[in-house]
């Protein structure tokens, strides 16, 4: 059987939002690792994405991982997301994308313009030689150059950061911060504190994530509010 690992590095985290990152994944993920970014928190406000994902990627292979599922730790998959996956590992190599469902509110996500339509590559088979991205900043969670087909799996990704309004003004700022750091071309990251016109449509039934959200996750004002990777 396919052994599959799930990945997540943690900078500034509480230990209670990781913990429910493990009950959420923990009945049917074979392992979960952590990559422990917090020491560099404190020099490194954002840090360089690509060595993270190398350190990643080096940390699935020394758990014997032939599957990595990569994930943040304020991030939930939907319940029934092992079932739809354990299967795919059966079958040839792909790199799998998940619906990326940004809450807005506890149980209600954002559906008007883009937010309707966000996707996330997550899981990937790993193998000797991949080459994981060297950007600074926005590095994708999987391989580069691998030539393996990208399929869709209708499977919601839920991001917990947007549901208090504090942190969509915090975390605009730190990716304007980080953009400006590394000399990227600026993005217009203020439309993430802007709620004219916004949808939400709630989770569906038979949708749900465990455990759900029941205490509010502020970020530290002073820290980089996680990473975020358009592809």
């Amino acid at each position: 059987m396919p052994r599959l690992v799930a990945v997540y590095a943690r900078r500034h985290e509480p230990q209670w939002l990781v913990d429910e990152l493990h009950v959420n994944l923990s009945p049917w993920v074979d392992a979960l690792v952590e990559v422990d970014d917090r020491a560099r928190a404190a020099t490194e406000p954002w840090g360089h994405e690509g060595a993270l994902r190398a350190r990643q990627w080096q940390a699935a292979m020394q758990a014997g991982a032939d599957w990595v599922l990569m994930v943040d730790p304020d991030e939930r998959l939907e319940d029934c997301a092992g079932e739809k996956i354990r299967p795919l590992l059966d079958g040839p190599d792909a790199l799998y994308r998940v619906t990326l469902r940004e809450l807005f509110e506890p149980t209600a996500y954002r559906v008007d313009s883009k937010w309707g339509a966000l996707r996330r590559t997550r899981l990937f088979p790993l193998r000797p030689g991949q080459q994981m991205s060297a950007k600074a900043i926005h590095a994708p969670a999987v391989p580069v150059l691998t030539n393996l087909p990208r399929l869709d799996i209708d499977i919601n990704l839920y991001h917990l950061k947007m549901i208090e309004p504090a942190n969509r003004q915090r975390r605009a700022a730190a990716y304007n911060r980080a953009e400006a750091q590394h000399g990227v071309r600026r993005r217009q990251w203020g439309a993430m504190s802007q709620t004219n016109g916004m949808q939400l449509e709630q989770i569906p039934d038979g949708r749900q994530f465990t455990p759900g959200y029941s205490r509010p996750y502020i970020i530290p004002p002073s820290t980089s509010p996680g990473r975020l990777v358009r592809r």
